[in-house]
């Protein structure tokens, strides 16, 4: 398997290391549920390394980008991040993203652990234009995440006062624990958060300066299962569950990240004809009305007629909450909130209503 420049850290700190799409990685530390906590209350460090990072560079980065990914490149100023997505002829997402733009002609891209090599070969693939330079920088540029309420003071505890004016979706080049790195204002939790882009070299010295420094706030080193619990309170997909090559971003209620204005790109014309004909089906957020767990594959069905009308993609118990809750896809005239539906949960029929995300809202703390 692949391995993080923070493997050591993690075997040191007891992770238990599991194999997630190639990749040696932490599913827990102290227990999943406890690492959730600590990111809802306090703070919790995410190891991101496998992540991968692409540097798009040139005259003509933008026209580029603008082709290959479905959001408006165009309305990023310098220091401003967006959440878009890459899309195959037929309008189905190859991989959901984020593009920052670090300086007028320089941008910098990142896109799932399980998508790196295919994102990047289809890059390079319609890298057709002159101005262009497209380099995978994954090895060399390591990516922490320091998610939760209390993100902000650890960092500035750290000489990164700057990050105390940094707004949401914005990133800036800056210092932290005397380590250069690029801080962003993003992350996937719900919580107040920092990704750190350091280089490689460097990431295991920060890592346990970070720890040493938020110790005494309630810092704790966070896993996967952890990461997973908290996208999915706030409704956040799930690359290879909830959106794949067979389905598209209005299908998956992300058409905002879609801007059919700003000219041709790769399947905008696909997307565009199944706005014009609507939805067949529609991914939807539902929360459980008994005590079950929902799971990846649960059957849903109508209330009334009992028919399947569609099936979960994501589903788990929320711990802060205490209620099942999942994502899923439904035809599109049961999509509405407010809609009864019923979970077929091994042979059990448990009834649930479809809702509106996020799951989690801080007024319910």
């Amino acid at each position: 398997m692949l391995q993080t420049p923070l493997i050591a850290q993690h075997r040191t700190a007891g992770g238990k290391l599991v194999d997630f799409a190639g990749w040696e990685m932490p599913i827990q530390y102290t227990g999943v549920v406890d690492e959730y906590h600590a990111v809802r209350s306090t703070a919790g460090l995410f190891d991101v390394s496998h992540m991968g990072r692409f540097r798009v560079l040139g005259s003509g980065a933008a026209a580029f980008l603008q082709q290959v990914t479905t959001n408006d490149v165009g309305r990023l100023a310098v220091g401003q991040a967006q959440y878009s997505m890459v899309c195959n002829e037929q309008g189905g997402i190859k991989d959901d993203i984020f593009v920052y733009r670090l300086r007028a002609d320089e941008y910098l891209l990142c896109v799932n652990a399980s998508n790196r090599e295919k994102v990047f070969d289809w890059l390079r693939d319609h890298q057709t234009a002159d101005g262009v330079s497209l380099a995978d920088q994954s090895a060399e540029l390591a990516q922490v995440a320091v998610q939760g309420p209390l993100s902000r003071d650890i960092l500035v505890s750290l000489g990164s006062v700057e990050v105390a004016d940094l707004k949401l979706h914005h990133a800036r080049e800056l210092t932290v624990a005397s380590t250069p790195a690029l801080v962003a204002r993003t992350g996937y939790t719900g919580e107040l958060g920092f990704e750190l882009y350091v280089a490689a070299n460097r990431i295991g010295a920060l890592w346990e300066r970070l720890l040493e420094q938020g110790r005494a706030r309630g810092l704790k080193p966070a896993g996967l299962g952890a990461r997973d619990l908290l996208r999915l309170d706030m409704g956040y997909l799930l690359y290879g569950n909830d959106i794949g090559e067979d389905t598209t971003p209005l299908e998956a209620g992300v058409d905002w990240t879609v801007s059919l204005h700003k000219g041709d790109f790769i399947g905008r014309a696909a997307l565009q004809a199944q706005q014009d004909r609507g939805l067949t089906r529609r991914l939807i957020s539902l929360e459980l009305l008994e005590k079950a767990v929902p799971r990846h594959g649960c059957k849903i069905l109508s209330s009334h007629a009992s028919e399947p009308i569609g099936e979960i993609t994501s589903g788990n118990l929320s711990p802060i909450l205490k209620k099942g809750i999942a994502l899923g896809y439904v035809t599109s005239g049961h999509a509405e909130p407010g809609t009864a539906v019923i979970v077929d949960i091994r042979g059990k029929a448990v009834s649930g209503r479809i809702v509106k995300a996020p799951f989690y809202r801080k007024s319910k703390r």
